[in-house]
């Protein structure tokens, strides 16, 4: 069975064992975690301009290809509500960490 993309938004001060933590629950529940401030800022510079942008581009061209956008950690920031403005635009659900682990507690219909 395939499993749905979720895209991790956290902060942009999340230390890197924070992003790794997330991605891991949300494999856990059952997903495939997309999470571009983990994977892309391993190759691209966000003290060069035009890779920062490009981050921002390449995001933005993985949100829109998951099925879901999970909020992660207690606070939001300015880019994690872009994130979330660009999810509610095209349809894709939006939901926390928290409720995703809710949602998959209760599902009973998995068993049908």
């Amino acid at each position: 069975m395939e499993k749905a993309f979720a895209y991790i938004c956290a902060s942009e001060e999340a230390a890197l064992r924070q992003l790794k933590r997330y991605c891991r629950t949300v494999y856990e529940l059952g997903y495939v975690p997309i999470c571009p401030k983990l994977s892309d800022s391993q190759y691209l510079q966000m003290e060069n301009a035009d890779e920062k942008r490009e981050f921002q581009n390449i995001s933005r061209q993985k949100l829109c290809r998951c099925r879901m956008l999970v909020v992660c950690g207690n606070e939001i920031s300015s880019s994690m509500s872009a994130e979330i403005g660009i999810a509610e635009k095209r349809n894709i659900i939006c939901t926390t960490l928290e409720g995703l682990a809710k949602i998959k507690k209760s599902e009973p219909y998995d068993r049908l």
